[in-house]
């Protein structure tokens, strides 16, 4: 597999400096709410939260981040479908701009009726949508397969494209947790298959294809209880490459510089487009004391700081990067930020914690 081709420089940004570990965001990712028709139980989206990102403020950073060199955008949510005005009008406005569209992941599930579908992604595709539908498809998101099967159908009938779409599958390993999508192929009339030329599995139909996107399920938020990811092996270093490099954009307006699990902790934050400019906020994730390490230096380099602080302050090793994260920052075991987020963390709101406090002995050790 070739070598990807380096990001685009911000301006003034010289290419030798370019090639040093730094955080220099090539993606844009809006989630314009919250909200969502599902309640799954491996989610870590606040859906309870009303908030909404307001559309002319998304268009003008959009704005500045073209100006600085990012051409690649996305959504997410809570679900994205159910504020399709703002999919519509940002990405009317990106297209004009010149952007490279990338993936709204939806659950599939979001429609009324097929008339109600089809319309709805009508209008997204006529506002200049080029890129993909990511469908979440796995045994942690409660659709049926039947639902899922007409929204790709109608997905490849609206859009004309048999590749219209993607799928993201959260699972322990990449060759686990695909006997929805196999039970989705069947219904579509199609098979599930590894792709040696594209190093992932596809999903092959007679209508629409798709290839596999697996999502380490990571043990954080609602999920803290699902899953153990200290396997005993330790992941392998890529400076946050994949997950990073990207300005997420919150209903709220905050900017992350991750779209992996832990995206919506408070220590994450490293601006917000309400306040602060694209330049403004790229400056900030560089100098920010944990975001700015992590794309410099490394996970790794984190983990061997607070091995040396306190060789028992994790419970094992990890090879998922995003559980990693997680803990480290709610149990506040990082330089320069403070512990708090999750079920051990105690997450709060205006005060108010969001869930129970469920602080068990190590935790206690901790202090949080």
């Amino acid at each position: 597999m070739s070598t990807p081709p380096p990001p685009p420089l911000a301006r003034g940004e010289s290419r030798t400096r370019s090639r040093r570990r730094i955080f220099r965001p090539n993606y844009l990712s809006f989630s314009g709410t919250y909200r969502c028709n599902l309640n799954c139980a491996h989610c870590c989206v606040p859906i309870e939260w009303t908030d909404r990102l307001d559309i002319a403020t998304a268009k003008r950073f959009t704005t500045e981040c073209a100006a600085l060199g990012i051409r690649t955008l996305g959504f997410t949510g809570g679900e994205p479908f159910l504020f399709p005005e703002f999919l519509e009008r940002v990405t009317r406005h990106a297209s004009k701009l010149g952007f490279r569209f990338d993936k709204i992941s939806t659950n599939g599930a979001w429609w009324r009726d097929v008339p109600q579908l089809e319309a709805t992604l009508r209008r997204v595709l006529r506002a200049g949508w080029t890129g993909r539908f990511s469908v979440s498809v796995d045994r942690w998101h409660p659709v049926r397969v039947e639902t899922l099967a007409q929204f790709a159908r109608s997905a490849a009938k609206v859009s004309r494209r048999d590749d219209i779409l993607t799928i993201a599958y959260a699972s322990e390993a990449p060759a686990k947790g695909l006997e929805k999508v196999q039970a989705l192929a069947k219904v579509l009339g199609g098979f599930v298959e590894f792709s040696p030329l594209l190093g992932c599995w596809m999903m092959v139909a007679p209508e629409v294809s798709a290839t596999l996107n697996f999502n380490h399920l990571a043990a954080v938020e609602r999920a803290e209880t699902l899953a153990d990811n200290w396997d005993g092996s330790w992941f392998r270093e890529d400076w946050c490459e994949g997950p990073g490099q990207a300005f997420i954009v919150n209903p709220r307006g905050e900017v992350k510089p991750c779209c992996g699990f832990a995206s919506d902790l408070d220590q994450l934050t490293i601006g917000n487009i309400r306040e602060h400019s694209a330049r403004e906020i790229l400056k900030r994730g560089r100098a920010h004391p944990y975001v700015g390490k992590v794309f410099s230096k490394g996970l790794l380099a984190i983990r061997d700081e607070v091995l040396a602080k306190d060789p028992g302050a994790l419970p094992g090793a990890t090879t998922n990067h995003c559980a990693f994260c997680w803990h480290v920052l709610t149990r506040g075991l990082a330089e320069g930020v403070p512990g708090r987020g999750g079920q051990v963390g105690n997450w709060v709101d205006a005060g108010k914690p969001q869930h129970p406090a469920k602080p068990g002995p190590r935790a206690e050790k901790l202090g949080v």
